[in-house]
């Protein structure tokens, strides 16, 4: 299993970019429309994987209580500006076993 997961993780590279083509056009960023993305690697592969999916992670981990609950004032104002919406029981991530 620790093989598997081995080929299947991906790293990050340490690159970070803008999604700037509306933020040109439109004059300005706006959160919910514009956002960062980070490259990951994985083997000879490279993706982009968005702030806003990174927020929805975090607070599913939360949810599956794997991590501290971070309050509700801090996700009022994330989910405000990034129009986040998840909840793990409605999500559709399977959890593997270890």
């Amino acid at each position: 299993m620790e093989q598997k997961i081995k080929q299947k993780k991906a790293i990050l590279t340490g690159k970070a970019v803008q999604d700037n083509e509306s933020f040109l056009s439109e004059g300005g960023f706006v959160p919910e429309r514009d956002q960062w993305y980070f490259e990951m690697k994985q083997n000879d592969n490279t993706f982009l994987v968005g702030f806003r999916d990174i927020l929805i992670v975090l607070k599913m981990m939360e949810e599956l209580k794997e991590i501290p609950e971070i309050g509700n004032k801090w996700w009022g104002e994330v989910i405000n500006q990034y129009e986040i919406t998840t909840s793990a029981e409605n999500s559709s991530a399977e959890i593997m076993p270890d």
